[in-house]
């Protein structure tokens, strides 16, 4: 008998349990759905989101899959996976690419946060060198990443091709102390780019311990940023503090304006 809510824009789900067709008939079920939160559920796995008038989602939590269907209007999205995933266990199974599925229906998406685990689901199966279509609205990014695992990496290097006019970026470091995954510490020394970060102002990195891949890609943002004017380092602790900051005031700045600022951890 449900019809759902019809003027229903703003939905705050947390600490649930719902099955999968009660949770998709729900989302379809009101048109004018505006602001989408879900947090700590269980009973879906697959979260398929048909939202016409959606422009805000956030979701944490454990799930398999996610897919977006006619949400056109969708431009702010913080999505985190609180569960570790194996690519290659992943990966035998799907060859397909997770990245070009995610972003097949956000055309307009303008800030994107990439939190715990989701930089793992993306980088499972085929990931390009760039999205066929452009993020040419999005212009914050933040991206919680393992700088030591490669296909963490490439899936970060998409992203970052294919966001033409990024403004603001955030890396949050994620190391991992034992993983099966192929260990990149040379990642971010080769020439990735044909292109600049154009329109890059503010990057704030933090976590860090002054690890190879870490110090790599602060150098390759450095680097390619001609506009930059701040970038931000908070390390996760405070060992090796003065070395780790007598080697970033090293480092070649393509921006003459560019403020490196340390903040104690």
């Amino acid at each position: 008998m449900f019809k759902g809510f019809k003027n229903l824009k703003s939905l705050d789900l947390q600490h649930i349990t719902i099955t999968q067709d009660v949770f998709e008939k729900l989302i379809s079920s009101c048109p004018s759905l505006e602001r989408l939160t879900l947090m700590n559920f269980t009973g879906v796995t697959h979260l398929i989101i048909d939202a016409p008038n959606l422009q805000f989602f956030d979701i944490g939590g454990i799930f398999e899959d996610v897919s977006f269907l006619n949400t056109v209007h969708l431009s702010l999205i913080s999505i985190g996976l609180y569960v570790n995933i194996d690519n290659e266990e992943n990966g035998a199974q799907d060859n397909s690419s997770k990245l070009l599925r995610f972003f097949v229906n956000l055309p307009h998406i303008r800030r994107l946060e990439i939190q715990s685990y989701f930089l793992k689901y993306l980088a499972m199966g085929y990931v390009p060198s760039r999205l066929p279509n452009l993020c040419v609205d999005l212009n914050h990014l933040s991206i919680r990443i393992d700088f030591d695992d490669l296909e963490e990496n490439t899936a970060a290097l998409c992203l970052l091709r294919s966001c033409p006019n990024l403004q603001e970026l955030e890396m949050l470091a994620r190391p991992e102390e034992q993983s099966s995954m192929e260990r990149s510490t040379n990642f971010w020394e080769d020439d990735h780019w044909s292109s600049l970060f154009a329109h890059l102002r503010l990057v704030k990195v933090s976590g860090i311990s002054g690890v190879k891949s870490e110090m790599d890609f602060i150098k390759f943002l450095l680097s390619n940023s001609p506009v930059l004017e701040q970038l931000t380092v908070k390390p996760a602790s405070q060992e090796g503090e003065w070395e780790l900051m007598k080697e970033l005031l090293r480092f070649r700045r393509a921006s003459i304006y560019a403020e490196v600022i340390y903040l104690d951890p």
